[in-house]
């Protein structure tokens, strides 16, 4: 007679458990189980292949040089190199205590240019000072010798910034160089520089490399969440490898994807403590594993192939190429980390006005003040005011009364730039409109923003065309405090390119008739 069961008993979870935490940890009471289910996987199956113990390796290091003895990469960094302009010398402090030397000088008496005006603040006191940069900058017209400026500003360096561009661009003169090649910093929109930032090209400088030969322990590749080693090890219910999303922009996360899943116990890492403001490579490198064997990066095999590719500088790939240099070269910068910055000292925008078919550039701040603040005052200093009058002849309907206006929309601080009609048709010129608001026109007034202004400040700005998006940039100039590696105060003016969601843009119209009466 067979058995029959009549009863049985199981094991079954807290129906109504409310602690999620708890489920999806998934905790096991029975870990030799799991080893057991480990190895039925297959995951007790190692690899033959040891573990490195020991680096011995030679670094070559060579100096990165400025063009400029005061300007040291090795100790300062390098947007300070870059970024500093002509003038930068010249603190609000500066122009104050150099201006009171000369009050009452009879070179600039009764000129309003030689004086502050609507400073910003805190220094509305010194409004109708005598400015210490604008009589510099005129010295040798106003007959001013340089030893009455006291301590007289250093000597002036070659910028970066490219005024028909709209961005740094260095160029061979004011480049930095290392032994056998020079690194030019191309198209920098402003803000933080590193090894990135640059192109090497060939050079005739000669030099020698300092070679120190230095040992390490390498240790496993780690970072955050990653996985476990998986042969011995239980992973945790926290780790979520599929976290690090790939990204195009990024090659690194790419890379990870594929670290984790197919090699992620045959990534080694040691140390290599290179000295910042130098271009560093490894000359030799030569690996101890476990077992007491040594693998030399120079072994080869018979038809001369690296005997050990994996010692040697990938070709196909490399996180930190930059043009011009070996792929196992990397360059080491000084950066300025979290630099102290003041409000901006100007503020002038750029873009592309399809409707008047113009190139727009228009100041909203002009030393450290909105331009709305001036431009009440500006507009009372240039004689009578256009007074709109009605025209001879009929009206169009009975009881309407037009009037003229020249033009409309035309506003301070708003400059045109074209075509120009004569010379370079490469680059688009700096236009004045007229100031239609007055009985006679008169031009509008110049520029005042440092970035509308040519070096020699007499000539009209020009810009290329493809200097400018269809979506408009902004250009921000403003104070920059950094410390070098010794703690030393480091100031300087930085010029920040951003873009904008929109392009500036007015309606121009010229000989309007309004109706001024119904």
């Amino acid at each position: 007679m067979s058995a029959v069961v009549t009863s049985f008993t199981r094991i079954e979870s807290t129906p109504y458990e409310r602690d999620v935490d708890v489920g999806f940890s998934a905790t096991l009471e029975d870990p030799l189980w799991f080893l057991g289910r480990q190895w039925q996987m297959g995951e007790h199956q190692g690899e033959n292949a040891s573990s490195p113990v020991w680096v011995d390796y030679s670094l070559a290091s060579t100096p990165i040089k400025s063009y400029d003895e005061k300007f040291d990469p090795g100790k300062m960094p390098a947007e300070k190199i870059v970024e500093s302009e002509i003038g930068d010398w010249w603190t609000m402090g500066r122009r104050i205590r150099i201006g009171k030397l000369f009050i009452g000088h009879p070179s600039i008496t009764g000129k309003e240019k030689f004086h502050f005006h609507n400073p910003p603040p805190p220094y509305e006191f010194f409004e109708a000072f005598p400015d210490g940069l604008a009589i510099w900058n005129k010295r040798h017209e106003l007959g001013i010798e340089d030893n009455e400026f006291g301590d007289a500003p250093p000597p002036e360096i070659i910028p970066s910034w490219e005024r028909s561009e709209l961005l740094y661009q260095q160029t061979p003169e004011n480049s930095f160089s290392t032994v056998g090649k020079i690194l030019q910093v191309n198209r920098h929109r402003g803000g933080r520089l590193d090894w990135y930032s640059v192109d090497a090209e060939e050079s005739g400088d000669e030099g020698e490399e300092l070679l120190d030969m230095r040992n390490a322990i390498p240790g496993p590749l780690h970072y955050p969440g990653a996985p476990c080693s998986r042969w011995w090890e239980i992973e945790e219910y926290g780790v979520d490898s599929g976290a690090y999303v790939p990204d195009s922009s990024h090659t690194a996360t790419s890379i990870l994807t594929e670290l984790i899943f197919s090699h992620s116990d045959d990534w080694f890492l040691f140390p290599v403590n290179g000295i910042a403001g130098n271009k560093i490579s490894i000359k030799s490198l030569e690996v101890t594993d476990s077992f007491g064997r040594a693998y030399n990066r120079s072994d080869r095999v018979e038809d001369g192939t690296a005997k050990w590719p994996g010692l040697l500088a990938p070709k196909d790939w490399t996180l930190f190429q930059v043009d011009g240099l070996e792929a196992g070269e990397l360059l080491l910068w000084q950066v300025a980390e979290l630099p102290l910055q003041s409000l901006p000292l100007e503020r002038v925008q750029f873009g592309i006005d399809v409707t008047n078919n113009l190139y727009w550039a228009v100041e909203l701040m002009i030393d450290g003040r909105d331009v709305n603040s001036r431009v009440k005052e500006e507009q009372t200093d240039t004689g009578e005011l256009f007074d709109p009058f009605p025209p001879d002849g009929e009206t169009f309907k009975p009881g309407q009364i037009f009037a003229y206006l020249p033009a409309q929309g035309i506003a301070h601080y708003w400059h045109p730039y074209t075509y120009p009609e004569e010379g370079d048709k490469h680059y688009l010129k700096q236009m004045r409109l007229p100031d239609f608001s007055h009985r006679i026109p008169v031009p509008m007034p110049k520029v005042q923003a440092e970035v509308l202004k040519t070096e020699d400040g007499e000539h009209p700005h020009q810009i290329q065309p493809l200097a400018v998006p269809q979506n408009g940039i902004e250009i921000r100039r403003q104070w920059m405090l950094a410390r070098d590696m010794f703690g030393e105060p480091l100031l300087w003016i930085k010029r920040q390119r951003t873009p904008l969601l929109a392009a500036p843009g007015r309606r121009l119209r010229f000989d309007v008739m309004i109706q001024t009466k119904t």
